[in-house]
């Protein structure tokens, strides 16, 4: 019995022991973890940086598509802006033809100075009679 317990307690003993090694040697499970760590964060560093990069690409096809957008709208624009462009779309869809000489009027926008005539002021026109009556003698 005594031979068996002794055999059991080896047996122990040799798990612990074997256990125990491992974590014994504690620097090296300390470079493990680092090792683990650092392989994680390039992991999650190179998704970062391919994510960025994909982002990178679709701003610069969005910037391509506006440009050629902007440069189709600058040829428009031009077209719109030409004289030719202007009195044909006049002539033609809106009906629109030059003024003859008799359908020409001037109007004169000269700023005039109105004067009042005082006659129509009650308390004025009195006073303006009997001036005017010395003056024409």
């Amino acid at each position: 019995m005594k031979n068996r317990l002794d055999n059991n307690k080896k047996s122990l003993k040799k798990r612990y022991n074997k256990r125990r090694g491992i974590l014994k040697n504690k620097a090296l499970i300390l470079c493990l973890t680092i090792f683990v760590i650092a392989i994680s964060a390039v992991t999650f560093m190179y998704s970062q940086n391919a994510a960025l990069d994909r982002q990178i690409l679709s701003t610069k096809s969005k910037i391509d598509e506006l440009t050629k957008t902007k440069m189709t709208l600058i040829g428009d624009l031009k077209g719109i802006k030409s004289q030719i462009e202007v009195a044909d779309i006049a002539s033609y869809k809106l009906g629109m033809i030059y003024p003859d000489g008799s359908q020409i009027v001037y109007i004169d926008t000269e700023d005039k100075d109105i004067k009042q005539d005082v006659n129509y002021n009650v308390f004025l026109s009195p006073i303006v009679s009997v001036l005017r009556s010395f003056n024409n003698n």
